[in-house]
Order: C-alpha cells, then structure tokens, then sequence
C-alpha cells in the first residue's frame, strides 16, 4: 500500500516531466536485482524519461518486455473526485477497491511488474520492465526506445486496463488540430459569457460521455450568436466535461467559417460510421471534437478519430486537409498511431493464456477500441498483447477512476507466471 499511494500521489500528467516517478521506481527495481537504465528526451527544456530495467541483456534473443506507461491524463475538474475528497492524486481505499488518477490507467501495474520480478526468482528468461512516458498524447516514449541499438524485444505484454483479458487487436488512433485567427469584430456589440457542462469519458467510447464543447457549439449555432472565444476539454484523447466562450449577438464571418469546417466533418464521421469491424465495441469509426482553445485571438480546435484496422490513414488526412482548406483552417498538427491487427495464435498469447488458466482466471481473448502502445512494437517485429488489471471502458479518463485489489493481486501472479515460462514452449 505505500507503493501504491506514493505513486498515485507522484503526478506524471502526459505534458509535464514524469522525472519524479521515475526516481521513485528506480530504487524499487535495483532492490529487486534489476539493471536499470534511462533514456532522457528533452521536449522545449522539459525532461521526460523512459525507465528500463532489465534481467539479462536488452539483446537477448526472445527478449520478453512487461510495458507499461507512467504518465496520465489531467485530473479534469478536481471535484467531482468525490471518492477522493476531490483530490485525484490521493489513493482512496473504499472496500475492495483503489480509486485515484492512475489506479487502472495505468500506473499501478507498473508495481504489479515489479512486485512479479521478485516473486519470480530465480529468473530464467530474459525480461525487461520498461516504464514509458508521453503516451497518453500519441505513444511518443515507446517510439523513442527503438532508437536504442540494442532494445529488440521479440514478445511484450503492453499495461493498459483490460478486466484480466487478453487483448489481441486494437483501433488505430488520428489526432489533428485545425487552428483559424477568429477575428473578432471591433465595433461595441455587447459580449455574452456562456458555459456548458458535460460528462468526461474516453475519446475511444464518447458515447459514454457527454461533449461539452458539442453542446456548447450547438447551442451557439441554434442562438445565432458569434464566436469571439471558445475553451474547452483537458485533453486530446478525452471527452470535454465543460467548455466556455465569449460570444456576440450577431454571427460573424469566422463562425460561419467554423460551422462549416463542423457540419463537413460531421459528414465525413457520419460516413466512417457506415464501415463495421464487430470485433470491436463501438464496431465503427467516428470523429470527437475533444479540445478547444483561444489563444492571441487564434482558435485552435483538437480532433480524433479510432481507426479500424482496415483503414487507410493517408486518404483520411488528406480529406482533412481539403476540408480545412476550403473554411480556411490550417492544419496546425497530425499524428496517426497505427492500429494493432493482432492474431489469436502467437506463442506469446499461448504462454498468456496458459499462465492465465494456471492462476484460476478464464482465458478470454478481445479487441480493444483504443490504440495502445502494442502496435508500435508490432511494428518491430515483436508479437504483442495488451493485458492489466481493472476496468476501461466507463472508468478511465474521468472522475472516480479506480481499480481493484483483487485483480490487482492477480495480475502480479500472472506476471509472475510469465516470468517463470522458458522462453520457448511451457512450462
């Protein structure tokens, strides 16, 4: 428990420097017998690390790697923690379970991991524990490790909440941002002040939330109003539970210009939604506004979209582009994180699903709607599952997220199974 309430208390939010968790593990791992390395990227004089500790050598043949991601999303808006005393950073223990920013997304299987290392001694197979920064804004860390030489792992189980299962597919993931100077009239009009509030979720099931900003624009183009300001949402990849704008009674040429980027991209969603993969839950693509900003009379506006596997990425950004184009919007950045097609026969889901059974957990195989860092390493060559304990969908990017100690417990013992399997075959 001093783990896990140190850690939770440690905030690793994906945009600032996630230096002090890792000086917090470092010393956990070395106890434990682990080689520990670092690698420092620097992002406008800002430190972040990715954090390995290692059982042989990196270069080991049928290197098995355990990954999970250190950095979070905003605490969004701190009262609503209610579970908490409205502070998402103070582990909470209510009965069976751990509520607290990262309970379940996804700092805690972190220790499981390490927690596993221990228990698993004598270690056989070569492993690695590798703690991965930014990935909460487009899987930026674990693309940094493979500028390592001699980081070639050939299995890796990813950490993200998955209910004990064994993911073995994922959506991909396009985030763009479109930025136009409002242009704000000059003349004396009175200004009106309105805010709308919403339900926070994962950009992944936005079903599940309630999208301020949506709410906010709709209300605007219904009231005929103009836009001098618009603020909204905390972070790319979650629904926004409030939103904010200044507004003038009379519509101006910039909003008109910004209802028109809105209803061709709403088109564009509409018709992602028509092309089903029912793997996955929601089965279809769409796009979420999920961020909006003013800043020096610019707006800037933050969408994504889950991409299915059979999607071609290309021809999505270049209708993008197009659309921005005509309304006048620049394209201010896009990223595409690839989806994860995945296979249910690979040695590695094999072992998983061996230990699994081993442990008294039923082995059941999934898809999963949000993109994670197992495609990067897929990428690579490596065979890759995702697999944590805890809940995602209706859990995680939003107040009262949390985790429970059960699975928690379970977790480390499958872990620890894994750790024990030989490299090739059973154990």
């Amino acid at each position: 428990m001093e783990w896990l309430e140190k850690v939770i208390g440690i905030k690793s939010v994906t945009h600032q420097s996630n230096e002090e968790i890792v000086r917090f593990l470092i010393p956990l791992l070395k106890e434990s017998g682990l080689k520990v390395q670092t690698q420092k990227v620097v992002e406008n004089s800002t430190s972040f690390y990715n954090l390995i500790a290692y059982s042989h050598d990196l270069s080991s043949p049928d290197l098995l790697v355990l990954n999970t991601h250190l950095d979070t999303v905003t605490g969004g808006e701190h009262s609503a923690w209610t579970k908490t005393e409205g502070n998402p950073f103070k582990l909470t223990k209510i009965k069976n379970r751990l509520y607290g920013l990262g309970t379940a997304d996804v700092k805690l299987d972190f220790l499981c991991k390490i927690w596993a290392a221990r228990l698993a001694k004598p270690w056989n197979r070569p492993f690695a524990l590798v703690g991965t920064y930014g990935e909460e804004r487009g899987l930026i860390g674990v693309q940094q490790l493979f500028r390592l030489k001699s980081f070639k792992p050939k299995y890796v189980l990813v950490g993200e909440p998955s209910n004990l299962e064994l993911i073995y597919a994922h959506k991909g993931h396009l985030i763009f941002t479109l930025t136009k100077a409002v242009n704000a009239p000059s003349n004396s009009l009175p200004q009106i002040s309105k805010s709308w509030k919403g339900k926070s979720a994962h950009s992944s099931t936005p079903d599940l939330g309630d999208n301020a900003i949506q709410k906010g624009l709709t209300d605007i183009f219904k009231r005929g109003l103009g836009i001098i300001s618009l603020s909204g949402g905390t972070d790319s990849n979650r629904i926004a539970e409030r939103c904010e704008a200044v507004l003038t009674q009379e519509k101006t040429p910039f909003t008109e210009a910004l209802f028109g980027l809105i209803d061709e991209i709403e088109e564009v969603s509409k018709k992602l939604k028509k092309q089903k993969d029912n793997r996955f839950n929601p089965a279809y693509s769409q796009i979420s506004l999920n961020l909006a900003r003013t800043e020096n009379n610019t707006l800037s506006l933050t969408f994504d979209i889950r991409l299915l596997p059979s999607m071609d990425g290309s021809k999505l950004q270049e209708k993008i582009e197009s659309i921005a184009k005509k309304w006048g919007f620049s394209v201010g950045q896009l990223t595409i994180d690839n989806a994860m097609k995945g296979s249910k026969t690979g040695p590695l889901i094999k072992q998983a699903t061996q230990s699994l059974k081993s442990i008294g957990v039923k082995a059941v195989t999934k898809t999963k709607a949000s993109s994670t860092e197992a495609a990067v390493y897929t990428q690579f060559g490596a065979e890759a599952i995702v697999f944590g304990p805890g809940l995602s969908i209706g859990n995680v990017h939003r107040p009262n997220e949390y985790n429970s100690l059960e699975q928690i417990a379970k977790a480390t013992e499958f872990y620890a199974k894994m750790l024990k399997m030989p490299a090739r075959g059973t154990a």
